[in-house]
């Protein structure tokens, strides 16, 4: 029996089972109208697939205002997935993430990013989804001095060479509920 295909998104079912029109539709009752497709570079294309995440670039314009001239700004969404086995070390999960948002951030500069946006806790397998304490609050580290700070600022520095992303600033505001944090 042939392998089954790994299952890509509901966007592709929908693109690859309607046909042009009706795939135009469905599409913009479920998400809002198209935005173009923005071309990227074919060394962030090689790198996307070599490191076996998805790349998309799509253009959103915005209202011009009356005060500020026109900005071209591109930001990059990252929404990672685990590395390795959740019962290896600690220490060697969070360096396997940082590897390969490493990388992710590379082909972002790569893309022109400005900005990159990664979802919250992304340094850990579960987050707040398990009831065992440990090993996952042993992923806890402080946002102004911690390992994964200190990563992203190098990051940040080493596209920052590429002229494409900066990292150099540090920002934390703590309030009760939440904490903002931002690498600027």
């Amino acid at each position: 029996m042939a392998a089954q295909k790994e299952f890509d998104g509901i966007e592709t079912v929908l693109e690859e089972s309607l046909k042009d029109r009706n795939y135009e539709e469905v599409r913009r009752i479920l998400y809002g109208r198209a935005f173009p497709v923005l071309e990227l570079s074919q060394k962030a294309k090689d790198l996307a697939v070599n490191g076996n995440f998805e790349l998309k670039a799509y253009s959103v314009s915005a209202q011009a205002e009356q005060l500020r001239a026109p900005r071209r700004v591109r930001i990059t969404a990252i929404q990672n997935s685990i590395v390795l086995a959740t019962t290896a070390p600690v220490c060697q999960q969070r360096k396997a993430l940082h590897e390969k948002i490493s990388a992710m951030i590379e082909v972002a500069a790569l893309a022109g990013a400005n900005i990159v946006c990664l979802q919250e806790a992304w340094t850990m397998p579960f987050a707040f989804c398990t009831r065992e304490r440990l090993p996952w609050t042993e992923f806890a580290e402080s946002a102004e001095y911690g390992p994964t700070t200190q990563f992203l600022s190098q990051v940040g520095k080493l596209s920052q060479k590429e002229e494409k992303l900066s990292a150099n600033k540090v920002y934390v505001e703590a309030h009760e509920d939440f904490v903002l944090f931002a690498v600027v």
